[in-house]
């Protein structure tokens, strides 16, 4: 029993280390060792549910919409599976969490082993990167960790919240040359949208008197600058109508293959925008897998395989009604975990979720099971450490 546990944790430790071989060995590791972990500790409560009655009505009403949307998918059986696991990774992360709020002893084991685990990771990437940098200069096309870096930048930003020592600073020194050289952009967005959103919240925090003020201008300049950003996306499709338009949004900026991306699947959401056409089925919509036609995109379909965007993407796949529910469940179950932390932990907090959502932006698709499932195994770690330290603080007065 007690070499099994401790195998166990080596997997949850250990996961971002196979994800560098491959994410189904990811998959398999992290769900094993959860799953290996829970059911070695019986009787084990099994939570279906939050413990907040507000967080539970809203998961309640965004999985009520998000099921209706699987319903009127253009393709049921995929949006059906999408939808299962992304549930699954969500009581999952809530099961993961009561568990370990319950044994700060194997919290720390396993945090122990993902500390490891992620020096090594980026130590690895590193030294990949260097051996092959020439190699790079003539086949950019080989970078193998560039995708993963997504999510090892985050997890070597996060360790000092772990544990709280200096060295674990060093691994910085490994993960900046090797964004460089991996030529990583969204990793950069995210660490800007990290900063930024921080930044904000602690200004709307510090001054109070004019909390709502603050928040209603950013909200109007946002939305202004986002509906500008929107109409100066194409909204003609007609081969003419491509080869005729002109850029008014710097494709140093945003490249004219997103532009393009964006105004079409933009212009899709129109058609279907209560439920969209179904999780993940942005690809499979009509004329999606058309090629562009413009001089610059070469061979390249209108959606390869999803919007490169998380919020088009959500917003085509479950529209407007799915969209904000599931973005007001997030913030509600953010907002209970901040509620419960100290300023230090509430950097971390708000950084990583600018950090995920931000880089979310312009990479991966929302429905990509490792990318998806990270956000929800992260942010359960980060409660369980927010909540433990609660914990011990209140029972030793």
């Amino acid at each position: 029993m007690n070499v099994a546990l401790k195998f166990s944790y080596i997997l949850i430790g250990f996961s971002y280390s196979f994800l560098l071989l491959n994410k189904i060995y990811f998959g398999i590791s992290l769900l094993l060792g959860i799953l290996l972990m829970l059911g070695l500790s019986r009787p084990n409560k099994i939570y279906f549910h939050f413990s907040n009655t507000k967080i539970n009505y809203i998961f309640f009403l965004f999985f009520i919409i998000l099921t209706f949307s699987t319903i009127n998918s253009i393709e049921f059986v995929r949006s059906l599976s999408v939808q299962i696991y992304l549930i699954l990774f969500i009581l999952l992360g809530l099961n993961l969490f009561f568990y370990l709020q319950k044994k700060p002893e194997v919290f720390q084991k396993i945090i122990k082993i993902f500390v490891i685990s992620t020096v090594f990771n980026v130590i690895i990437i590193f030294l990949y990167n260097l051996v092959n940098y020439e190699t790079y200069k003539i086949f950019t096309n080989i970078l193998r960790f560039k995708g993963v870096l997504n999510i090892i930048t985050i997890l070597v930003l996060i360790l000092t919240l772990f544990q709280n020592k200096r060295y674990l600073y060093t691994p910085i020194l490994f993960l900046i040359p090797s964004l460089i050289l991996s030529n990583s952009n969204a990793p950069i967005l995210g660490i800007l949208s990290g900063l930024f959103f921080y930044i904000i919240i602690t200004l709307t925090n510090k001054i109070r008197f004019l909390k709502k003020t603050i928040i209603f201008s950013l909200a109007t300049i946002f939305t202004l600058i986002l509906f500008k950003n929107v109409n100066n996306l194409p909204a003609e499709f007609s081969p003419q109508s491509i080869n005729n338009f002109e850029f008014k949004i710097p494709t140093k900026l945003i490249d004219t293959h997103r532009q393009f991306i964006w105004g079409f699947s933009l212009n899709k959401f129109k058609s279907n925008p209560l439920l969209g056409y179904g999780p993940d089925t942005s690809n499979f919509i009509n004329e999606s897998q058309r090629i562009i036609g413009h001089e610059t995109t070469g061979d390249m379909s209108f959606i390869p395989s999803h919007p490169h965007n998380f919020f088009i993407e959500i917003l085509l796949e479950i529209g407007i009604l799915g969209t904000f529910s599931f973005i007001l469940f997030i913030l509600f179950i953010n907002y209970q975990i901040f509620k419960n932390a100290n300023d230090r932990e509430k950097f971390f907090l708000i950084f990583f979720n600018g950090y995920f959502w931000g880089s979310s932006l312009v990479n991966f698709s929302f429905w990509l099971g490792w990318w998806q499932g990270s956000y929800f195994f992260i942010l359960s770690l980060i409660a369980t450490k927010i909540f433990i330290k609660k914990k011990v603080f209140t029972n030793n007065p």
